[in-house]
């Protein structure tokens, strides 16, 4: 671990603000304005939103197995092709909330509960490769932050 590397227990705070933190990005949208694709070729809010819930319950899984398992293979996925097929515009936005919020909140509680030797447990990334415990839950914390990013360019380019 370098000296920029979060420490467990900072990922872990941002983790647990995650909800928080997707939810006020989204906060004063209206239906059109989530549904909205301001920029040509990118997803609209909704859509991102949706995105990152479904891949979280991913990187939990991935978490879950790298805790329990030794040196588990983990599966990359393609999750691009889930909004059409899923009917990501359709979906309840206050129950995708809920639910990150929730298994977010078991998730972290069962991190904090590990001992510091565990933060170190290796899994294998089909796509790539050897990955510790750390770096899966800073992959998550950056995953909700970099596609949130993404939800106040869209409100810049509706003008909001």
């Amino acid at each position: 671990m370098t000296d920029s590397t979060p420490t467990p227990d900072e990922l872990l705070i941002a983790y647990r603000s995650g909800p928080d933190f997707l939810a006020a990005a989204i906060d004063g949208l209206d239906a059109e304005a989530l549904r909205a694709r301001p920029i040509p070729g990118k997803m609209s809010s909704l859509e991102v939103l949706c995105h990152i819930v479904d891949s979280d319950l991913m990187m939990c899984e991935r978490m879950k197995r790298t805790v329990g398992m030794d040196r588990p293979l983990i599966m990359g996925a393609e999750t691009a092709a889930y909004p059409e097929p899923l009917h990501y515009h359709e979906r309840d936005l206050e129950l995708d909330l809920r639910l990150l919020a929730v298994q977010r909140e078991q998730m972290a509680a069962d991190l904090e509960r590990l001992p510091t030797e565990a933060w170190e447990r290796t899994a294998v990334h089909s796509e790539t490769g050897l990955v510790t415990l750390l770096d899966l839950l800073d992959h998550a914390v950056d995953h909700l932050e970099s596609h949130t990013a993404s939800i106040a360019e869209k409100r810049a380019a509706l003008g909001l």
